[in-house]
């Protein structure tokens, strides 16, 4: 099972990912400068924090219908965000002190174009111009996150369920999440008699991180450039009505998104050629704090022969998001 997630994982995203020069951004000096550097860092890294934020509020339940006691079911699922144009490109013009000196002014994100070359300048606060090559993206217009979900009925239509990603170690690259929540189904509070559907409140909690190696900066080399790290911590709340049938259930859901994804680095930035001197990086290495705090609405199908299903569902939010999944269950 591992290996098959290790397999989704690497085929789409991971052999690309930061093989860019992200640290000749911070080439530069004094503190307003650190804030322009960052602000250019931040424009191109945000599309793949918004995509593990999505990625990890996706694939939590094909139904509302809760196991019975003991019941269960385990899967594997992909969680697939498809970015939309304007997470593709980003541009300067609005940054004090940052202009496009020669190239496109729309610059890649992460997932943008990675042959496009851009060089830009950022304004030191001693008045001079550091010359930079902006960072090039992997030339991905999506991103997936692979999962295994399990969920067992506990009685009083209830049911917990846990997703999980193991840890996998790939070319330096490290990934792990983990979630926990459960759903409980309340129509019954509106039907003296059996219901003739399902509609369930769920609650969940997930924790994504990430490290990614770094290549040396092109114009200052340091000595150890070390690791990009991503930590996401988030939850998920939805309300969701199926209707289950013979072989097809049909569900729809509502629900809300909080998730905080913190970006730092881990390495020594101290100049190869100049030891009393380092890139200009905050003291607590962290690059970033992004939250997302949005409403989706999903619909999907799930088909059951035997003990063996597999469901798909589309997700209405930022971008478009699919989810797919294959697995066992029994109730």
């Amino acid at each position: 099972m591992k290996k098959l997630l290790l397999l989704l994982f690497v085929s789409f995203i991971v052999h690309p990912i930061f093989s860019q020069d992200v640290l000749s951004l911070f080439a530069t000096n004094g503190p307003q400068a650190q804030q322009r550097s960052l602000e250019v860092f931040r424009r191109y890294s945000t599309p793949l924090t918004q995509s593990y934020a999505w990625s990890t509020s996706l694939g939590w339940m094909y139904t509302a219908r809760p196991h019975k006691p003991i019941g269960f079911d385990i899967s594997v699922s992909t969680a697939g965000i498809i970015m939309p144009d304007n997470a593709l490109y980003f541009n300067v013009d609005d940054i004090e002190g940052v202009r496009v000196i020669s190239g496109n002014k729309n610059l890649p994100t992460f997932f943008g174009s990675n042959t496009q070359e851009t060089v830009i300048g950022i304004k030191n606060d001693d008045g001079s111009e550091a010359v930079i090559p902006a960072s090039k993206g992997i030339n991905i217009d999506f991103s997936v996150l692979p999962s295994i979900k399990i969920g067992l009925g506990v009685g009083q239509n209830t049911e917990l369920i846990g997703k999980l990603f193991p840890k996998v170690e790939y070319n330096g690259i490290v990934i792990k999440m983990w979630g926990a929540g459960f759903k409980h189904n309340i129509a019954e509070w509106f039907f003296n008699e059996k219901s003739p559907f399902d509609f369930s409140l769920f609650a969940g909690y997930t924790q994504l991180e990430g490290q990614y190696p770094l290549d040396n900066s092109q114009i200052a080399p340091v000595v150890d450039p070390g690791l990009l790290m991503f930590e996401t911590k988030g939850g998920n709340f939805e309300a969701m009505l199926s209707k289950t049938l013979p072989l097809l259930t049909i569900y729809t859901s509502a629900g809300y998104v909080y998730t905080k994804n913190e970006t730092k680095l881990k390495g020594d930035y101290t100049l190869l050629n100049l030891t009393d001197e380092s890139l200009n990086i905050p003291d607590d290495e962290i690059l970033d704090i992004y939250r997302l705090q949005s409403w989706k609405f999903t619909a999907g199908l799930m088909f059951k022969i035997g003990l063996v299903y597999f469901n798909g569902d589309y997700t209405f939010g930022w971008s478009h998001q699919i989810n797919v999944g294959l697995g066992l269950t029994m109730k």
